[in-house]
């Protein structure tokens, strides 16, 4: 190459504004600026790397208390993630299953099978996977902060890597959408969730939510306020009201539906008892496995709130799980967590 910039070619197309506008790979600082070249960054990285990496650090699980948490959005979610988790969140799967025998959703979609589903804050994927075997013409898509979901899935099965809590951005709309145990997910069930289901739903669509409460009934005196377990369950409630992420939703979610404007709405309230207590074979069932459930869970929904507002050590936390521990495994009380089914339809055009 020469002293001189050499302009491009003629390709012997019509001139335009660069026509004769010299080219070079020389270093020509503007007259006016007493810098040389622009300087390269050793260390930058294309779209596609920097892509790459994204993906790559939604991976990259932060670890607390001996347990890894989701890294995206990371701490928006107060719950581990890990394989321990999982395995929870499978039997809680189970008993939710269990109580409604066997049932994936309520909404009449037998009636006319859904092309495209949704659901939101899916976990380990368990339903998103089974509604997929159970519709294989229906797109099901799936979303959570944390990719922990199998690889091998239904082929008419995606997973996303989303926070269903910012704006939602799909380019086509859904037949029907699902959340199933989103406590804590939160800070506004109504206004991040339902009213965003309902602008992305079809007109005929529905939405269905699937949501324990956990606040504890006792229906004859025998979970005392002040015990262990009661104590901890008031803790709980409080720690997550003031992280905003309110885990009392499930009992309005009715209204909800309805100041959204979804019609035709449902609702059916299971009671889960927190172990074996029940005389019915069923519910002695479901009890125990919810027993299970809550010892594999209790360190988990404590450590990330308890620490974070009442300022607890884990030290402080396990020691004081001890006797909440001997509480849920305690036949004599009678306690049980309601868990709300709730579904409605978003109406046609000119219906209201």
């Amino acid at each position: 190459m020469g002293d001189q910039p050499h302009p491009l070619p003629n390709t012997g197309q019509g001139s335009s504004e660069l026509d004769g506008c010299p080219f070079t790979f020389h270093c020509s600082p503007p007259s006016s600026s007493g810098e040389s070249c622009i300087e390269p960054d050793p260390q930058a990285e294309s779209m596609m790397d920097s892509s790459m990496s994204l993906t790559e650090s939604v991976y990259n699980f932060p670890r607390l208390f001996g347990r890894t948490y989701h890294a995206y959005r990371e701490g928006s979610y107060a719950f581990p993630n890990d394989k321990p988790e999982i395995e929870r969140l499978a039997l809680q799967d189970a008993i939710f299953m269990k109580i409604m025998n066997n049932r994936l959703y309520f909404a009449p979609l037998n009636d006319q099978p859904p092309k495209r589903v949704l659901d939101i804050a899916t976990g380990a994927g368990d339903w998103a996977i089974a509604m997929g075997d159970r519709f294989p013409n229906a797109k099901v898509m799936a979303t959570d902060l944390s990719p922990i979901q199998p690889e091998t899935v239904p082929e008419n099965v995606e997973f996303y890597v989303e926070d269903s809590s910012e704006p939602w951005d799909y380019s086509e709309s859904f037949d029907y959408i699902h959340t199933k145990t989103t406590g804590a997910c939160w800070e506004s069930f109504e206004t991040q969730i339902a009213q965003q289901a309902f602008d992305t739903l079809t007109p005929g669509g529905w939405l269905e939510s699937q949501e324990i409460l956990p606040v504890p009934h006792c229906d004859d005196g025998t979970l005392k306020p002040d015990s262990a377990l009661g104590l901890w369950f008031r803790d709980f409630l409080n720690a997550a009201a003031e992280a905003r992420r309110p885990v009392t939703e499930a009992c309005n979610l009715r209204s909800i539906y309805e100041r959204v404007g979804f019609v035709d709405i449902h609702e059916r309230v299971y009671k889960i008892p927190l172990n074996g207590w029940a005389k019915d074979a069923k519910l002695k069932e479901v009890g125990k496995m919810m027993e299970l459930n809550m010892q594999m869970g209790l360190s988990a929904f404590s450590l990330g709130l308890f620490s974070r507002i009442y300022g607890q050590t884990p030290e402080q936390i396990e020691v004081s799980l001890v006797e909440v521990r001997r509480d849920v495994s305690d036949p004599s009380i009678h306690a049980y967590l309601p868990f709300y089914v709730v579904w409605g339809r978003k109406p046609f055009p000119g219906q209201i």
